[in-house]
């Protein structure tokens, strides 16, 4: 289960920095007032390996009890759901926290029912207690709010009446074997317990660190090495989608490190804000890998591209 997981989070890595790629989606158009998403979405975009409910919760890194507040379109393609948190089963969400969805269908390899599901098509009623498991927006390069998530596969457990709650936008109890929520009898302590059971060893989510103050961001980074920038691997004007954020990722060279363990020599992606670099440059960066063992590297905050006659200083921070 936790390879899965794992899988999940490295999938939604890449698939945000790379700026969604591969996706064609029409503009949105909910309006905040409305209780659920009606605006007509794209045609299937997305493939999703099915999980079960049970899966889910393991692959999420927060759970909340929440109220819906509202949603509204954000960019061209997503709708951004705000939610205000009455308590925390696992994680450190905030008070009030932001989920997007895409607004487009998404095509389920594996499923046992539905063979696809409309993403953005969530339905809320205010006042309801929601369980939410959600999966945090990591990385530093995100134009989404600081405090944002994503759905699991749409599921939405209403603790107030179980029996409505649904995932991929059907029944949920097609996709639980655990906890049956079928039953108009099933009470939301013995919903509450079991997911905050199978949610106990979950991996939180990573923040990227916020400060702008530079000891702070090379003492918090696993990684600070020079770079020389090399030929582009994808810039800004081959994203088809800037929703999630703008970004380049260059090919690049490690001249030298100066925390953590990379050899001199090594060939690395590194993915910077959109128009920041240029082939042939030299450049500091404090950055982490986007999953264990990748060669492709991202900021570990929004501040962590530094200039070479920042070095000496660097160099003291880091202690040589």
């Amino acid at each position: 289960m936790k390879k899965i997981m794992a899988t999940m989070i490295a999938i939604l890595l890449i698939t945000i920095l790379t700026a969604c790629d591969v996706e064609d989606t029409h503009v949105a158009n909910a309006a905040a007032d409305n209780s659920t998403a009606t605006q007509s979405p794209s045609r299937i975009t997305t493939s999703v390996v099915y999980i079960t409910f049970e899966e889910a919760l393991l692959s999420s890194t927060d759970v909340v009890i929440a109220h819906y507040v509202g949603h509204r379109p954000f960019g061209e393609n997503l709708i951004e759901f705000e939610f205000s948190v009455i308590d925390r089963v696992f994680g450190n969400a905030a008070d009030t926290i932001f989920v997007y969805a895409t607004n487009s269908y998404a095509s389920i390899m594996g499923g046992v029912a539905a063979s696809t599901y409309n993403q953005s098509a969530l339905m809320f009623n205010r006042g309801t207690n929601y369980l939410l498991p959600l999966q945090r927006l990591e990385g530093a390069h995100l134009r989404t709010h600081e405090d944002g998530y994503l759905f699991i596969h749409n599921l939405i457990m209403n603790l107030d009446n179980p029996h409505l709650s649904t995932m991929y936008n059907e029944p949920l109890s097609l996709h639980s074997s655990e906890v049956s929520f079928e039953s108009r009898s099933l009470a939301d302590e013995a919903i509450l317990t079991f997911v905050s059971e199978k949610t106990a060893n979950n991996r939180p989510a990573r923040e990227h660190i916020r400060s702008e103050n530079m000891e702070d961001i090379i003492n918090g980074s696993p990684h600070v090495f020079i770079v020389e920038i090399n030929e582009p691997r994808r810039l800004v004007s081959q994203q088809v989608t800037r929703d999630w954020g703008e970004t380049d990722i260059y090919h690049a060279t490690v001249v030298r490190t100066l925390k953590g363990n990379l050899d001199a020599g090594l060939r690395v992606d590194v993915v910077f804000f959109a128009d920041t670099v240029q082939t042939g440059e030299q450049h500091i960066v404090a950055v982490e890998r986007i999953e264990r063992g990748s060669t492709t590297f991202r900021f570990t905050s929004r501040n962590s591209l530094f200039r070479m006659d920042q070095l000496d200083e660097i160099l003291e921070i880091i202690g040589y």
